[in-house]
């Protein structure tokens, strides 16, 4: 594996870099249908960005993102998703993958990435294998290449969901246990690697769970012991090993929700549940519930963790809440339900200003007229979970909203303005700046010919004896300060120049926008999508609200501030 690795990297042309020091993400992406020892294995494809790294000195790995199971056929996957936040937040400025198989399948929207997206962002991209750097000037000419390997992967990934779709139909057909993308907590996967064994520390943890919930302890109290226990969520378990917490880790607090689909899972009692959903790459289908009388249910197919009558009487207790409050809804007194939307359209836009947890939404009631009225507020989801680790802040959704619009309708009040200013002052305004800058870099351009000619000419007299060593050596430290200092000068221009661009392309979008928005009468989903970046509610009512496009808006008001 290493003679493999190392080859790669050996056939890598040497190339002039600049002396920055990129900060690089190393993406890694294993398939549910990969092998998990073959040369796309996780640990191969971190050992060769290693290596790159250790070979190529202007590239320094800072953070690892990780997508085990995940298809390449669409980008919405958890780990590539936070390198593309990180990268808009320049935590990093590189990606680092093995090859371009790894980054993606579906050739349109990776190519989008590679060619658009990264280049806007200022990010360098390096895929080891395809010998691409994006840094590289010759490496434009491989951009087709690339663009038709994307194209090979994504009709390799649509033969390979029809072949891996069929195994999965006849070993379901035929009632055979196969593994899935994630091994349930408690549960390893045997030495012969091909079933479920009992992993005993994280067992004793399921065993307890359904003890006390059998016993009359809920779910959010489950969540409260566990993390005042220390003990460490399946997640955290996966990535360290550990059951418990130690000093170098940080507690995550428990979900109800993962407490809910240990209590229901029958593979706690030596069942598997297959075919519980169904998706087609080949077909373009995205994953969807199969119907409970169609999925397939294998017993007996490995060692239990709790016993049957066990699960069993847990069923009947979720069964019965379950009734007991479908019960109450339906003979409540309520009389009136206030909501702005059906759907929680400011989900993970609002956050708890001291912890920073996102605030969730939740069901309120309150007497109005001696009637109960419903209504719904945003609570922080730490306090909800474990009262102890903050505040019971909370705001009420109709408050929010109209906060939220007023606030809009202030800036759209402030491009409505200056509207003539922004179509033409501040355009002119750009445009002067980068003629400035464009005539600096050409005075910087003669300003180097010039160095050069009299370097020449000193040197022609060094050579013909004119000049002593010492006087040569002398006028060459000096020329060599001069022409560090222009190539200084002329980097510092071009990040400007870029920086001015994009700033007359984010104008532009802004105004498009958000004028699109100009005339409603009340906060829309639209609106939300198009203006909020970030809430936070603190405890003394005070909210701190991101706009998007906030830079271009701190801009203008500096601008007309100034009068300039």
């Amino acid at each position: 594996m290493a003679r493999t690795a190392n080859r790669y990297l050996k056939a890598q042309p040497p190339t002039a870099r600049s002396k920055e020091i990129f900060l690089a993400g190393n993406y890694l992406r294993l398939s549910v249908d990969s092998d998990y020892t073959g040369s796309d294995s996780l640990e191969n494809q971190r050992k060769l960005a290693k290596e790159y790294a250790e070979k190529n000195k202007d590239v320094s790995i800072v953070k690892e993102y990780i997508d085990d199971g995940k298809s390449g056929t669409s980008f919405d996957r958890p780990a590539f998703t936070r390198m593309i936040d990180d990268l808009k937040r320049k935590e990093i400025n590189c990606v680092i993958v093995k090859d371009l198989s790894r980054f993606g399948r579906e050739y349109i929207e990776a190519g989008n990435y590679i060619e658009k997206v990264f280049p806007f962002l200022g990010v360098r991209f390096i895929s080891i294998v395809d010998r691409y750097d994006s840094c590289d000037a010759g490496c434009d000419k491989e951009l087709l290449l690339i663009s038709l390997k994307n194209l090979m992967h994504e009709m390799y990934a649509r033969d390979i969901s029809k072949k891996v779709g069929s195994t999965f139909q006849i070993k379901q057909e035929k009632r055979m246990f196969y593994r899935s993308s994630t091994i349930p907590y408690g549960y390893k996967m045997d030495e012969s690697n091909e079933n479920y064994c009992i992993d005993e520390p994280a067992a004793e943890i399921v065993r307890q769970i359904f003890k006390r919930y059998r016993q009359g302890m809920s779910q959010y109290e489950l969540c409260r012991q566990l993390y005042q226990n220390n003990v460490l969520t399946p997640s955290q378990y996966r990535q360290t090993g550990r059951i418990f917490k130690s000093p170098e880790d940080t507690l995550k607090i428990w979900q109800s929700s993962t407490i809910n689909r240990i209590l229901k899972n029958p593979v706690y009692m030596g069942d598997v549940l297959r075919h519980k959903t169904q998706q087609s790459f080949c077909e373009g289908k995205k994953s969807a519930k199969v119907p409970d009388e169609e999925q397939i249910l294998l017993t007996g197919n490995h060692s239990p963790i709790v016993d049957k009558d066990t699960f069993l009487s847990v069923q009947n207790r979720l069964a019965q809440i379950k009734e007991e409050f479908a019960a109450y809804r339906m003979h409540s007194d309520v009389i009136a339900k206030s909501k702005v939307f059906e759907a929680d359209v400011l989900e993970n836009k609002v956050f708890c200003g001291s912890c920073k947890a996102v605030m969730v939404r939740a069901v309120e009631y309150r007497k109005v007229n001696e009637k109960t009225e419903q209504y719904k507020v945003y609570r922080c989801s730490t306090h909800r979970k474990i009262s102890d680790c903050c505040d019971s802040r909370y705001i009420e959704e109709q408050a929010l909203c109209e906060i939220l619009y007023c606030t809009i309708q202030e800036q759209l009040l402030l491009i409505k303005g200056l509207k003539k200013q922004i179509e033409n002052d501040v355009q002119f305004s750009f445009e002067g700046k980068l003629r400035h800058i464009e005539h600096e870099k050409q005075r910087i351009t003669n300003r180097k010919a010039l160095l050069e000619q009299e370097y020449l000419e000193q040197y022609a007299r060094y050579t013909e004896g004119r000049l002593t060593v010492d006087e040569f050596q002398e006028f060459r430290k000096t020329y060599t300060g001069q022409k560090k200092s222009c190539d200084m000068q002329a980097k510092e221009l071009e990040t400007e120049e870029t920086k001015i661009r994009k700033k007359r392309t984010s104008i532009k979008k802004m105004f498009s926008a958000w004028m699109a928005l100009d005339g409603e009468t009340r906060l829309t989903e639209a609106m939300v999508h198009c203006c909020i970046e970030r809430v936070e509610v603190f405890q003394d009512k005070r909210i701190d609200i991101r706009l998007s496009y906030q830079d271009c808006f701190a801009m203008l008001e500096k601008w007309t501030e100034g009068g300039k």
